[in-house]
């Protein structure tokens, strides 16, 4: 018998082929969302786009090192923004000259004088640290340095050293190093962790996104703490990845019950559908497809199937301290509450402070930083350190990126600026 004399049969196996498909297709796709059913963790940290960087990046660097004599362009007289890498001694290769160096690779000269970047080694004697010593990081920043502070605070910095007082002395470094941003009067102060790459174009998307909200905050009766340029799919999941508990049930119902009565509705109306919507194929539609993919949609990840759009989000959640841009003027309220918690982990506590006085957070998408250290001087276990990435970073496109960063070059600054 064919199947177009069995309507049922015919619904079942458009269903099973539809099913098939999307099991695939999820396989093939989404393996990159830890909130996804087809999270593979053998494929999901590959590199790509952070790849492509770090080369074009390393070639940077490289130039740097052949270069007899570096004198880059430095920072203005009046930048608006201020960068400030916090960065300590790691096993290993260290992490800071790709991290600075991919955000400065790129720029152009308008951009490299609106910006004022600062390094910290964060360290009570800065030769402490391997990256002290490498003659071209001192030439492209504007300022790498370590304490200037009074004997007795240096005595206690080494003993925070020496006992290994992450949670501590990591407090008292944030609010050193943007307080060294904050004397630069510039606009917007950022707070770069070191084992990250920037993506090409950074600088000018962070400008775009904090002008975007302070538009939005001009409309509005608010205020906010800061804009996050990382962060990570497992932050921006659904409630649950358990079947079920997203009202599964209750969605499949609100959908199936009035797609029914239209169906019933066209059957009852017109006689050439009532042969193709008889009642196992009805069921199949209703009870049987609609569950399933409502089911897979959630199941999917919400990361794969509602990705943020691009741009400036209000986003109260969120992950780590990698890389967040603060208005100038929250720096004593920061500076004021981490003095008085004096120690904890930084991404929780600017979470408290922004619930305690009612700040907005926002995010910018695609993210412009991607985190690649899997060397926690924390102690993070290597695979935990790892799994803070973004997927969406890596499906960047290096064309895309290049030529939107020149459109809103010329757009913010003209086209009189040259690449640095």
């Amino acid at each position: 018998m064919r199947t177009h004399e069995l309507p049922g049969l015919r619904a079942l196996l458009s269903y099973v082929l539809l099913v098939s498909g999307f099991l695939l297709y999820g396989q093939a796709t989404f393996y990159r969302d830890p909130g996804s059913l087809f999270f593979d963790e053998s494929r999901a940290f590959e590199r790509q786009y952070s790849s492509y960087r770090e080369r074009e990046v390393r070639d940077y660097i490289n130039d740097l090192d052949s270069t007899i004599s570096t004198k880059s362009l430095r920072a203005g007289l009046n930048p608006s923004v201020c960068a400030s890498f916090l960065s300590v001694k790691r096993n290993g290769e260290q992490p800071l000259p790709l991290a600075v160096a991919s955000g400065i690779q790129g720029l152009s000269s308008c951009e490299r004088k609106d910006l004022y970047f600062n390094v910290l080694l964060a360290h009570s004697n800065t030769s402490t640290h391997p990256s002290s010593r490498i003659p071209w990081l001192s030439d492209i920043v504007d300022n790498i340095h370590g304490y200037d502070v009074p004997l007795e605070q240096s005595i206690e910095l080494e003993r925070l050293e020496e006992q290994k007082d992450f949670s501590t002395k990591a407090v008292y470094d944030y609010i050193y190093a943007m307080e060294k941003c904050y004397d630069t009067n510039a606009s917007w102060i950022v707070i770069f962790e070191d084992d990250i790459i920037l993506a090409d174009g950074w600088f000018v998307q962070t400008l775009q996104a904090v002008t975007d909200i302070q538009h939005h905050i001009a409309s509005s009766n608010s205020d906010w703490l800061f804009l996050r340029l990382f962060n990570q799919e497992r932050s921006i999941g659904w409630a649950s990845s358990i079947p079920g508990e997203n009202h599964e049930a209750l969605i499949s119902l609100l959908v199936a019950v009035p797609l029914l009565s239209a169906l019933l509705f066209v059957r009852s109306r017109y006689l050439q559908f009532r042969r193709q919507l008889d009642n196992a194929t009805l069921a199949i539609i209703c009870f049987l497809a609609i569950p399933t993919f409502v089911v897979l949609f959630f199941q999917a990840g919400k990361a794969s199937m509602l990705p943020p759009l691009p741009g400036v989000h209000k986003e109260p959640f969120g992950c780590c301290s990698q890389a967040l841009v603060f208005p100038r003027d929250q720096f004593p309220r920061v500076r004021d509450y981490f003095s008085r918690k004096h120690r904890g982990q930084i991404d929780l506590m600017l979470d408290e402070l922004a619930v305690r006085d009612s700040l907005d957070r926002y995010a910018l998408y695609p993210v412009q930083v991607q985190h690649i250290g899997q060397n926690s001087v924390r102690g993070t276990e290597a695979r935990e350190a790892q799994a803070i990435w973004s997927m969406a970073f890596e499906q960047q496109s290096p064309q895309v990126l290049s030529s939107a960063h020149k459109k809103m070059r010329i757009a913010l600054y003209g086209d009189k600026c040259y690449t640095n």
